[in-house]
């Protein structure tokens, strides 16, 4: 399946990396490389990560870190909208849709 970032999942993919960095640039690439583990894995199994709040929009946890993966499937397409930190507030969705990166 096809994998498309938010620009909102981007930038903050890009922030989580540069807050550990700060401190432990090893840390910091092992995170990005469990979200594209995870993000691997989505692309097989798409539903396999547990529903949200908001319909259609699925959250999967980066095992053995604190953050989670929020995505949706749209037209065969794994729409990776937003990786967040456990302790922040979900993420608001809004209606307009958000750009996406390949």
């Amino acid at each position: 399946m096809n994998v498309r970032y938010s620009l909102n999942a981007t930038a903050e993919l890009s922030e989580i990396f540069s807050y550990i960095a700060r401190e432990n640039p090893a840390a910091a690439r092992t995170v990005v490389e469990r979200v594209e583990q995870v993000v691997a894995r989505l692309a097989l199994f798409p539903g396999s990560a547990r529903l949200s709040d908001v319909a259609g929009v699925r959250v999967a946890p980066l095992v053995r870190f604190p953050y989670s993966i929020y995505y949706k499937v749209d037209a065969g397409e794994l729409l990776i909208l937003h990786i967040r930190h456990g302790a922040r507030r979900p993420p608001a969705f809004h209606e307009q849709p958000q750009p996406f990166v390949l």
